[in-house]
């Protein structure tokens, strides 16, 4: 059983979130292992490398079942997120997120923030579960529930896929921005 984090490992406090959720993950499914790819960087606050910040918050029990990849190329990003029974991707602040889409398009069921425009992308329930990465307990027992289900995992993703290819596929967004366009030009 294998999560993957995908983001730059900096101080967002959804990656530090992880953290916390990660351990009770750990403590409730032994053979959950967490890949955590991206860039790490120093600490606003701090100085400090936030790979370490997040370190120091998984108990030590638990450290050897992270892997810290590090940046990657987008092939190997691809690699790992095929490997990955779940994407969890915590965030308090993005814009479209490339990285879920990417995630979908793939298959993989996935837990997110509930962040406002959430719902523009996922379907909670459906594609994955949107969760407030503060409530450790209800973030973690998401991600358990999709670690616990392959059958689950899999209609999941696939429904993933399907919201994808009917939403985000280029044609599609052409599409609607061909017709905002000739809207603009009307008016």
């Amino acid at each position: 059983n294998c999560l993957l984090y995908y983001g730059s490992i900096i101080r967002k406090k959804g990656v530090l979130e992880l953290a916390e959720i990660s351990n009770r993950i750990f403590e409730q499914n032994p053979e959950a292992q967490l890949i955590l790819a991206g860039n790490d960087v120093r600490d606003v606050f701090t100085g400090r490398s936030t790979q370490e910040l997040f370190r120091e918050l998984v108990k030590p029990e638990f450290h050897k079942r992270i892997e810290f990849k590090g940046l990657l190329a987008y092939e190997l990003v691809q690699e790992e997120i095929a490997k990955a029974a779940v994407v969890v991707l915590p965030s308090f602040a993005e814009a479209l997120p490339m990285t879920w889409i990417e995630a979908m398009a793939m298959e993989k069921a996935l837990v997110t923030s509930d962040i406002g425009w959430a719902n523009e992308v996922m379907l909670d329930g459906e594609t994955g579960y949107t969760v407030d990465p503060k409530n450790h307990g209800k973030y973690a027992d998401a991600v358990l529930k999709l670690l616990d289900n392959e059958e689950l995992r899999s209609k999941m993703g696939a429904r993933a896929r399907k919201q994808v290819v009917e939403h985000f596929a280029t044609a599609v967004v052409v599409k609607q921005n061909l017709e905002f366009y000739k809207g603009v030009v009307k008016a």
